[in-house]
């Protein structure tokens, strides 16, 4: 139904044609996460008088979503005027409190969720503990209303503004039109903004509240620049703490040990195991810190997350961030540190409290030194010199007029001498920090490089079990076929990657010694038709993703992949693997093989120590899991291989610089080192620098001399190794 300009225009006296006209359009181009309707549209832009607004609402009629029976809690006097927005549990109400002259947002369970006491008690107790928590940037509770048989509601004050999520919405058009920011949007009023979000976060912890659900579109801006934290439908109330209610200590019954609850774009490592019993302040804190990482950068912290929903759970999992890459203004390393330590993986890593990393962002905008990254000596000197200049330059203008030529010459010479001195430990201060830097962008590189590889093996998995249950025709090579020509595919070309023949186009097949081919011909079938979800898993590495079967086809069997190897073997002694070769050795049993015996205890993906690839490929890391059938044991392993060649060579080589880059496993095994020779027994030699080590383990990234040494590291989340670059400490000489 189209809104009628002259319904408007009765309905709207205070406003010419073209004001109307104006704001039908305006409300017409509306942003995705705006108001539907044109009553609540019109509200939230705070474009009409409280009494029009009303006005306009009785007389407009379905367009503006006005209810049926215009009271919906005729007790209470409030009339609805339109909609706001729809949630998970319910819908945001826009409501006319005639009693007290004022309009209200009505927040109301949806009916149909009316069955469910568990959710009927979880929006009552969110009322009961928003309104329990008095801080000016959460938003107060008026009234509840609760009729048998009918939906419960509650009243609260009505903001006016933008969530979060639209602030950097407007500031990421202005950059991507090549316009300047304007000052509110700036990177200095974005972090005044996170500032002011902390408040009442902090002031919950405080009550023993945790929040559970921080993220850009529960936090509104209001129009005089004030920060309120909205929707505490999924907080928990750590019991023994806080509120001294014993209602609200009710709100944490419902959630169950393992149950996962909040947004995993912006969830903690532990909220995202479901690990609810032991969930503490420093579970809040990550999504702030994933908040102020989006607000610094002005791009999303989890956007190339592959594997849909479960990906991005497991990714929260294992504390997973994209790459930083600011979008508009330059981050310096203090703001890029406060991020890394409010998002580490440990919650023991993070900050005390939600008002220290608060504090930290304040001294980034004060430009003093942060508690992530303290300064060395020379920043400390620049920053000295910087809050003092004035009286730096009075003293050397009064130090120069009591000077008399000689010394004037001999204290040239002394400083020419600092000078250089001072130019070199800057050009080594900063390259050390360029170094840091390098590595952190680099751990985060192959975070995001295994996770992708870990999300199409769970798909490969999936497809796998599907196709043990179901019985597929597809034409089967074994591998003794490759060597047969009147047997062998007929795509069969000479790869350089592999040093033989092989197919794109088909897998291959091998068997254990003794498999019994005639019992077995019905799965090997089945395993054939897997070969679209093993060339996936595989050309899916690449980066480009190939666009056509040409380029993938050059790049699979001419140019290589991450990936060289993917792979799916079965209890009784086949395997099935992409791209075809045929070739395995004599009396291959791949259910001996390492990668099988580490897949089969795995239900999810798990990374192997290197091992000696049976074809030839030389040293090779695979990550495998079990493929389970109706809940049976393992059924078989899904895996895919990529060379530890590959590791080093795209993620460990530390550029030109004389050092050493290193995965090093928490037990202080070398996994992988980009010198020397790499083999299998790499994986329990103990990595060389003890004292490197030691200030290594328990912190999630960072830089130190220790001893004669210079290390730079960071974590990974994806697995658990550290990347460490050594060298000696004039590394940045």
């Amino acid at each position: 139904m189209t809104l009628d300009i002259e319904l408007l225009g009765a309905a709207l006296p205070d406003l010419t044609a073209d004001e109307i006209v104006g704001l039908l359009r305006a409300w017409e181009a509306r942003g995705p996460s705006e108001p539907a309707d044109f009553v609540s549209w019109l509200h939230a832009r705070g474009a009409v008088a409280e009494e029009t607004l009303a006005r306009f609402a009785r007389a407009a009629g379905a367009p503006v979503q006005v209810s049926d029976n215009g009271w919906i809690v005729p007790d209470a006097g409030l009339r609805v005027l339109g909609q706001v927005g729809r949630g998970a549990m319910g819908e945001v109400l826009l409501a006319r409190d005639e009693r007290l002259g004022r309009t209200v947002a009505l927040k109301r369970l949806d009916p149909r969720l009316l069955d469910d006491p568990s959710l009927l008690h979880r929006f009552v107790v969110e009322a009961q503990l928003t309104a329990q928590l008095d801080h000016p940037g959460i938003v107060p509770v008026h009234t509840i209303h609760t009729i048998l048989g009918e939906p419960p509601s509650y009243a609260m004050k009505l903001v006016r503004g933008q969530t979060l999520t639209e602030v950097m919405t407007e500031a990421r058009g202005h950059v991507e039109r090549g316009e300047p920011l304007p000052p509110s949007l700036r990177l200095a009023a974005r972090l005044e903004l996170f500032c002011q979000l902390c408040e009442p976060v902090a002031y919950a912890h405080a009550r023993g509240v945790l929040h559970r659900d921080l993220k850009p579109d529960n936090i509104m801006v209001g129009a005089y620049g004030a920060v309120f934290v909205m929707d505490w439908g999924v907080a928990r109330v750590r019991m023994g703490e806080g509120s001294s209610s014993g209602t609200t200590a009710e709100a944490s019954g419902g959630t169950l040990l393992g149950e996962i609850v909040g947004t995993p774009k912006y969830m903690s490592p532990e909220q995202a195991r479901g690990e609810n019993a032991t969930l503490s302040a420093a579970s809040d804190q990550f999504g702030l810190g994933v908040i102020l990482y989006e607000l610094a950068s002005l791009r999303r912290a989890r956007a190339t997350i592959p594997g849909g929903a479960m990906g991005m759970l497991l990714a929260a999992a294992r504390g997973h961030l994209d790459p930083f890459s600011p979008l508009a203004e330059p981050v310096g390393r203090e703001l890029r540190a406060v991020i890394r330590r409010a998002t580490a993986l440990r919650p023991e890593q993070r900050y005390a409290d939600v008002a220290a990393l608060a504090e930290d962002v304040r001294r980034v905008l004060r430009g003093e030194a942060v508690e992530a990254a303290p300064d060395a000596l020379l920043q400390r000197v620049a920053r000295g010199l910087a809050r003092h200049r004035e009286r730096v330059v009075v003293a050397l203008v009064g130090a120069g007029l009591l000077g008399v030529a000689g010394i004037a010459l001999a204290v040239a010479g002394a400083l020419t001498v600092r000078e250089v001195d001072r130019e070199r430990a800057l050009s080594r201060e900063a390259r050390r920090l360029t170094l840091g830097e390098l590595v952190s962008e680099r751990a985060r590189g192959l975070d995001r490089a295994l996770l992708g590889h870990e999300g199409r093996l769970r798909g490969l998995a999936a497809a796998s079990e599907r196709a043990l249950v179901d019985s597929v025709d597809a034409r089967v090579y074994l591998a003794g076929d490759f060597a047969d020509p009147t047997r062998a595919p007929s795509d069969l070309v000479h790869s350089k990657v592999y040093g033989g023949m092989a197919s794109f186009a088909h897998v291959d097949i091998a068997l254990a010694p003794g498999y019994d081919l005639a019992a077995g011909a019905s799965r090997l079938s089945s395993l054939s038709s897997l070969r679209p979800e093993l060339a996936a898993a595989f050309i899916g590495s690449a980066d480009p993703v190939p666009a056509d079967d040409q380029t993938a086809r050059t790049l699979v069997l001419q140019q290589g992949a991450p990936v060289v190897w993917t792979y799916v073997a079965t209890d009784d002694g086949a395997l099935v693997g992409f791209p075809g070769t045929g070739a395995y050795p004599a009396n291959y049993d791949p259910r001996l093989r390492p990668w099988y015996l580490s897949g089969v205890v795995h239900d999810a993906p798990a990374w192997s120590r290197p091992y000696e690839d049976e074809s030839g490929m030389g040293l090779l890391i695979s990550c495998g899991m079990a493929i389970r059938v109706d809940g049976r044991p393992a059924a078989g392993v899904a895996g895919l291989d990529v060379t530890v060649r590959g590791l080093v060579d795209r993620w460990l080589t530390p550029g030109e610089l004389d050092a050493e880059g290193f995965l090093v496993a928490d037990d202080g095994g070398v996994v992988v080192r980009s010198r020397g020779e790499n083999s299998p027994q790499q994986g329990v030699t103990p990595f060389p620098w003890p004292e490197v080590l030691a200030a290594v383990r328990g912190v999630q990234g960072g830089q130190a001399s220790v001893g004669e040494h210079f290390a730079a590291w960071s974590r990974l989340h994806a697995v658990d190794w550290t990347y460490i670059v050594v060298g000696e400490a004039s590394i940045a000489d």
